[in-house]
């Protein structure tokens, strides 16, 4: 797994490697401009004979910007400097490096006025703001992100120096307008805001480069990126000598009058994710319909209220629970089941994960919400979470750890899933395609086989996170993003678990 930090748990890593080094901050400048130009040197086939537009706003950023103008220069490339914002902001390294490149060879200085008038470079450099940046971009910078983007469209390179700019660094969220990246260079790790929200469309390729800090400086508390590498470590392999018993047994409490698919969805994704044994338990009007699409499981009939579980059916499921390993509930449930249900399955003492109208009936009762605990895997969407912390939803990283309060492992659901128990995982595995209904009753399924196989709840919330993931991805290989379905996610579990990513 890789570190992703927040914009201020860089700046604080920069200033702990400057202190105990005492390397200076413009060898790390330096540095990051290396970086940025053997990406656009990459890019752009060489420098020799390309014409790049160096963007550079007020700070360390701009900075960067300076740096690499200077170097792609060194390559025989001509770069035009734009100098944004108010000169006298200029300090530290980024005035060192300014200063620098005046009447140096192959550098050329313009004006706003000038570029906005000037054909096409055959690359623009974005290094007008850094992580930092917490307003809206207007005005002339704004004008300037336009004109990058018409450019780009017509067959210009974007570079964005560490991260496109007018793009929030913690939360990913574009900060009125912002710069849309065909490539961005981050220097040492990626940051929040690449992979979260509007992050993962705005960067284009994310690169990071090293600039020469010591991993053991990286927080042993930060963020991290499952990585598809990290299959390989984290799938169990199996025995030869093995049983069906040992793959654990799972009770499912879903389904519905009118919702027995995601029911089945459920049961299916978790068949394919190698529970040893599976029982549905759902309304008994509906069991036909889930005993015929998916015959390697068992059902459970329950008595049933308007189409949906029953209070009255609590006893069955008692009776239901000897030899499980694990419960998953939710997955078309409806709000009409009775609540008591939920609430029995919290006082199993088993771990459960609890998704779609489990997590609705909890948002709706406070004595429901008190009986969540660690060995408990809450997969709430934005608008599910909203409803469990009864407000809007903010920055990502704080809303999983305030789900996380609640008292179970949480599986923050979105392009970006964030996943928190004793630490926050990342996982941007998946696909566009993904985002249609049925996806979220899959991650249940295969939630809840990690479970009874016996994984713990916060391993197995983010390999499963990663296991949906990656199935999505192969699913859109196979139909495109428009036409797959949750059950060519399903179809393609098997890919992951043959593959080990």
């Amino acid at each position: 797994m890789r570190i992703i930090l927040s914009p201020d748990e860089m700046r604080s890593l920069e200033a702990r490697y400057f202190e105990e080094t005492g390397v200076a901050s413009e060898t790390l400048m330096e540095r990051a401009a290396q970086g940025v130009v053997e990406a656009l040197n990459q890019r752009l086939h060489g420098a020799k004979g390309r014409r790049a537009l160096f963007a550079c706003g007020p700070g360390n950023n701009g900075g960067d910007g300076y740096a690499a103008a200077r170097l792609f220069a060194d390559r025989g490339g001509r770069a035009l400097v734009l100098t944004m914002g108010d000169p006298e902001r200029q300090k530290g390294d980024a005035l060192k490096n300014l200063k620098r490149i005046q009447a140096y060879p192959g550098v050329e200085f313009t004006d706003f006025e000038r570029v906005m008038k000037e054909e096409r470079p055959d690359a623009w450099v974005d290094a007008l703001f850094g992580i930092g940046l917490s307003r809206p971009v207007e005005g002339e910078f704004a004008a300037l992100m336009e004109r990058m983007e018409r450019d780009r469209r017509q067959g210009s390179l974007v570079l964005a120096v560490d991260i496109p700019s007018g793009l929030d660094g913690k939360s990913g969220r574009v900060l009125g307008t912002a710069v849309r990246a065909d490539v961005t260079v981050s220097f040492e790790c990626a940051k929040w805001g690449h992979l979260l929200n509007d992050g993962l469309d705005m960067c284009g390729d994310l690169r990071v480069y090293p600039i020469g800090i010591p991993h053991h400086m990286l927080p042993v508390d930060a963020l991290r990126e499952f990585e598809n590498q990290d299959f390989e470590a984290f799938l169990p392999r199996r025995r030869r000598n093995s049983h069906k018993g040992i793959y654990g047994n799972l009770l499912l409490i879903a389904g519905s009058v009118g919702m027995a698919g995601a029911c089945i969805l459920a049961a299916g994704a978790a068949m394919r994710s190698g529970v040893g044994l599976i029982s549905v338990a759902c309304p008994a009007s509906i069991v036909p319909i889930v005993q015929q699409a998916a015959p390697c499981a068992t059902c459970l009939p329950l008595k049933e209220e308007r189409g949906a579980v029953s209070r009255e059916a609590i006893p069955e499921l008692e009776q239901a629970l000897k030899g499980k390993d694990a419960l998953a509930i939710g997955p078309g449930l409806s709000t009409r089941a009775a609540p008591q249900v939920v609430e029995w399955a919290l006082k199993t003492g088993l771990p459960a994960v609890l998704d779609a109208d489990a997590l609705n009936l909890i948002s709706q009762n406070l004595d429901l919400k008190a009986l969540l605990r660690p060995h408990h895997v809450i997969t709430p969407h934005p608008g599910e979470a909203a409803r469990l912390l009864g407000r809007v939803m903010g920055d990502p990283v704080a809303d999983v750890r305030a789900l996380r309060n609640l008292g179970p492992v949480a599986l923050l659901k979105g392009a970006s899933s964030l996943i928190c128990g004793d630490k926050i995982t990342l996982s941007a595995q998946g696909s566009v395609g993904m985002a249609s209904g049925g996806s979220g009753d899959v991650l249940t399924g295969i939630t809840g086989a990690l479970l009874a196989g016996g994984m713990e709840p916060e391993r197995a919330a983010f390999l499963a996170s990663a296991i949906h993931g990656r199935a999505g991805e192969y699913a859109e290989a196979q139909w495109g993003q428009v036409s797959m379905t949750a059950l060519d996610q399903i179809e393609n579990l098997s890919q992951v678990f043959q593959n080990r990513g």
